[in-house]
């Protein structure tokens, strides 16, 4: 015999052995492809949700809140306009009630321009120039007669006016407040 060794191996296959980090990687990424997917499911069925009752329900007077001791414009019929432009009609409502709160208890109007108003309403920007959007309020006052104009999605301008009178409103252009001085409907 000699005297040089001799190691020969088993006949067994070897087993591969599995890196946890890759098992870490593939659940996290798991996870993650999980919560995007819930959350795309979330939010397609919450713009859905929004858009059927946008379509379902129409903007009034109860949303903005009526001012006591004034006349109740919940009742003002709409003709049919384009459902897009339902922010900029509420926008105009809110600028009325606003308008309303700041003159309650004055014998005038000519306290609620731009500044006065964005005291009262924070969601709204009041201007004096023209209204290039929904969410802009274009005021003016002439003597004790208050109006403003607030542009739609649409392209058309929305008119209010409050005045000795009762309020009126209208639409047309430019969208500026100075023009709502001239409505005089009793609907948009």
């Amino acid at each position: 015999m000699d005297d040089t060794f001799s190691f020969s191996a088993p006949a067994v296959p070897l087993r591969r052995r599995t890196d946890p980090r890759a098992v870490k990687l593939a659940l996290v990424g798991l996870v993650l492809l999980l919560g995007l997917a819930t959350f795309s499911r979330w939010v397609i069925e919450s713009e859905r949700r929004s858009e059927a009752k946008a379509a379902s329900t129409s903007v009034d007077d109860r949303a903005v809140g009526l001012i006591i001791g004034t006349e109740p414009t919940a009742g003002v019929a709409e003709p049919p306009s384009p459902v897009i432009d339902a922010p900029a009609r509420a926008d105009a409502r809110t600028a009325l009630a606003a308008a309303r709160e700041t003159a309650q208890g004055r014998a005038t109007i000519a306290d609620a321009g731009p500044g006065q108003l964005s005291g009262i309403e924070r969601s709204l920007i009041f201007t004096d120039g023209p209204s290039p959007a929904p969410g802009i309020v274009s005021v003016a006052i002439s003597g004790r007669t208050w109006a403003a104009a607030v542009m739609g999605a649409s392209g058309s301008c929305y008119w209010v006016r409050l005045g000795p009178h009762g309020t009126a409103y209208g639409s047309g252009s430019p969208c500026t407040g100075t023009a709502a001085l001239a409505a005089t409907g009793s609907r948009w």
